[in-house]
């Protein structure tokens, strides 16, 4: 561990004398309270969307719980400028904030980064108390953060005794996805606790074709191949997320937090190709088998200390990791019909984690509120792969690859933060974060590589309240974030492919990338009304310098795609959300409440000739109208149509990558049967609409394309919630 990672875990027992130093301070001697009766005031819930200087949504369990969805991801599609992408047969696709994925959004777990190799599909909407959209960056959490973060906040302690079971059938395409989740919460006293356990099962069935073709510089057809790809498999997950909260006679309070996830992951992939025009493919028809086990934990400790004098002091200590065996088998079959692939790879990959934070809020003076605060991490990757080409004809032999590879990222973080109140009605946020990371990669086959870069993240926001209006408000944003590249992306080894050419390279890291940086500006106007009404609409813009993009280069006979760092990119957008009840609209009409939400982006990479120069796999536009309405009572009904564009982008000069357009209806119906029971019965992607996919590339040698198809299917699901 490097010095100054030593100096940061030695914070923590170094403040904590310090505290108990502060606590044991004498104070006046004051005379004995005296008793009095007890008086309830119950007053507004705090609402931190429209009351915080720094911006938020916040969206609770009950709104993530109301289609019935079994995975989280599924549920956070629907909310305000999130969009999930299309993901490789029965993996779901990535998390996107303003149409950027890949890095570019940060996603936090219990407001830190959430630990490296973390799966989002283990998580269910049960075990997550509030999802918090954060456009802007604040200074005690990473500035990795350039398109927004996701703030997912799991379940912790309790306000209620409650124990609940809920069991899940689901079918889609004629396959089960059976899932059963158990809750408690207790509260006793100054201790509370709660834990969630899940088990689930996932069966999927995914078809896709395609067409791939080719033309030389006169435009002259030279290639036309056909495909299709039949995948089948199941995703089988055991989840359990425990915490527990207890509040010291002396007013600490402890908080233990965890999360661990074991899941197997088996998937027989069946690919053919027909060609009709042009040379055969060296491998017509292969099989592909995959399995991937993996087991995934991480355990928080968190101390808070109230000083009697005033200000508070929180440290906390995350430990994490996860283990992942991966078994790859492929066969191969020539145009004859011989087998001439025989393709058996083995992996091992684990990753720890180790994080550290601390945050003393000084006590309040006048109009300010001070907080000091330090983040200490290393994550570590160690992965060995053994790849065996077996011999399936007599003049081949066996060829080996046996790779070990170890990648690491320290980080060191300082931050100041301030909420300042100037007027009733205004209101500052200014925050700086110092951040150094060092990056270290070494393995079999590369030469070691050692990396140190530090940033520094200043953010200014305002929140100002428009005179003469019941809840109109302006906000800005002024912010510094980065992107990092990711540790797989560092390591330069080798993922091969079948028939490998320009349109399905190998892969290789680079150990050279630099962390992208970006300058940004956020503007957002709000009005709330009565009745829960509210609307937003704003605007963003981002200059983005050194972005990471890929490149795909023929190296000693094969295709071998890379990312690298390219010029500066300019990315802006507007954006809205708003939600009414339709009686605030239209006098008499029913009492349906409806929410939409709209989010229009576009970017230009300037080292990336036109057309369609954006940054890879932006999303243009995305939105959401959704509508529920309580029939009588106990039972309500509800749906959301979720829209989203496709089409080309250019990731690299005559590179090109072509994504889906995404339209998604849902439709939910739930019944109350007295007792605290519940049933749901629900459907998703009633429309199922075949998702459209491709790539292209333009050089000196002509045009080549590939076009894909992949059929959608719908999800019924019933789910009964009983009360324990």
């Amino acid at each position: 561990m490097s010095p100054t990672l030593r100096i940061v875990f030695a914070l923590t027992p170094l403040c904590a004398a310090f505290s108990s130093a502060a606590q044991s301070l004498p104070v006046p001697q004051t005379p004995p309270p005296t008793e009095l009766d007890t008086v309830q005031v119950q007053g507004p819930a705090y609402d931190a969307r429209r009351e915080d200087t720094a911006t938020r949504i916040v969206v609770g369990a009950e709104a993530l719980r109301q289609h019935g969805d079994i995975g989280l991801l599924d549920a956070l599609k629907r909310l305000p400028g999130i969009t999930v992408g299309t993901g490789a047969p029965g993996r779901s696709g990535a998390l996107s904030l303003r149409g950027l994925g890949a890095g570019y959004t940060q996603i936090l777990l219990n407001g830190q980064k959430a630990p490296a190799g973390f799966d989002l599909d283990s998580l269910t909407p049960e075990m997550v108390e509030r999802v918090e959209i954060l456009r802007a960056p604040t200074a005690d959490q990473r500035g990795e953060a350039i398109a927004g973060s996701i703030n997912i906040v799991l379940a912790a302690g309790a306000r209620k005794d409650i124990e609940q079971l809920s069991v899940t059938w689901g079918n889609s395409n004629g396959r089960n996805t059976p899932s059963v989740s158990w809750q408690r919460n207790r509260r006793a006293d100054h201790r509370s606790s709660a834990i969630t356990a899940t088990a689930s099962r996932r069966e999927f069935l995914v078809e896709e074709t395609g067409t791939g073709r080719a033309w030389d510089p006169q435009e002259t057809p030279t290639v036309l191949r056909d495909t299709t790809l039949r995948a089948s498999g199941h995703r089988d997950v055991l989840s359990l997320a425990p915490s527990l909260e207890t509040t010291l006679e002396n007013g600490d309070i402890f908080a233990l937090q965890g999360f661990a996830d074991a899941s197997r992951f088996n998937r027989i992939t069946d690919i053919d190709w027909t060609t009709t025009l042009g040379a055969p493919l060296q491998t017509t028809r292969y099989q592909q088998r995959t399995r991937i086990d993996v087991a995934q934990a991480n355990g928080s400790v968190t101390w808070t200390r109230a000083f009697e004098r005033g200000g508070t002091f929180t440290t906390k200590l995350r430990l994490g990791g996860n283990r992942e065996r991966y078994t790859y088998r492929e066969q191969g079959q020539a145009p004859d019909g011989q087998q001439n692939l025989e393709d058996h790879t083995d992996a091992r990959l684990t990753v720890r984690d180790l994080n550290s934070t601390g945050k003393y809020t000084l006590p309040a003076r006048g109009r300010h509120a001070l907080q000091l605060g330090w983040e200490g991490s290393e994550d570590r990757r160690d992965e060995a792969r053994v790849q065996r080409l077996l011999p399936v004809s007599d003049d081949r032999e066996t060829w080996i690859s046996d790779l070990a590879f170890d990648a690491r990222i320290r980080r060191l973080a300082l931050y100041a933060q301030d909420d300042i109140s100037l007027s009733e009605r205004w209101s500052l946020y200014a925050g700086a974060r110092w951040e150094q990371i060092q990056t270290r990669s070494e393995g079999s086959g590369f030469s070691g590589s050692h990396r140190r870069d530090q940033v520094l993240s200043p953010v200014l926001q305002s929140l100002w309240k428009v005179p003469g209006t019941q809840g109109d408000q302006l906000r800005v944003a002024l912010t510094r974030t980065y992107r990092s590249p990711s540790l797989a992306s560092l390591i330069p080894r080798p993922y091969t492919s079948t028939n490998n050419r320009p349109l399905n390279p190998d892969e290789r890291g680079n150990p050279a990338l630099r962390p992208e940086l970006a300058t940004g500006v956020d503007l957002s106007y709000e009005t709330y009304g009565k009745e829960g009404a509210q609307l937003s609409v704003g605007g963003y813009a981002r200059r983005i310098s050194d972005v990471i993009r890929t490149e795909t280069q023929l190296q000693d006979g094969r295709w071998v795609a890379s990312p690298v760092n390219g010029g500066t990119a300019m990315t802006w957008g507007v954006e809205m959300d708003a939600a009414v009840r339709l009686p605030q609209l239209l006098a008499g009409a029913p009492a349906v409440a409806l929410r939409f939400n709209a989010t229009a982006n576009d970017s230009r990479v300037e080292d990336v000739p036109g057309p369609d120069n954006r940054l890879d796999e932006q999303v243009r536009f995305s939105s959401t109208l959704g509508a529920d309405y309580q029939i009588r009572t106990g039972w309500t009904i509800g749906g959301s149509y979720t829209y989203r564009t496709g089409g080309t982008v250019q990731v690299s000069p005559g590179q090109f990558e072509i994504s889906a357009y995404g339209r998604e209806l849902d439709l939910y119906s739930l019944w109350s049967l007295g007792a605290g029971s519940k049933l749901r019965v629900s459907l998703a992607n009633a429309l199922h609409r075949s998702l459209y996919t491709g790539q292209g590339r333009i050089s000196a040698d002509g045009t080549e394309q590939l076009r894909r198809q992949r059929k959608a299917s719908p999800l019924l699901r019933v789910q009964l919630e009983l009360p324990l």
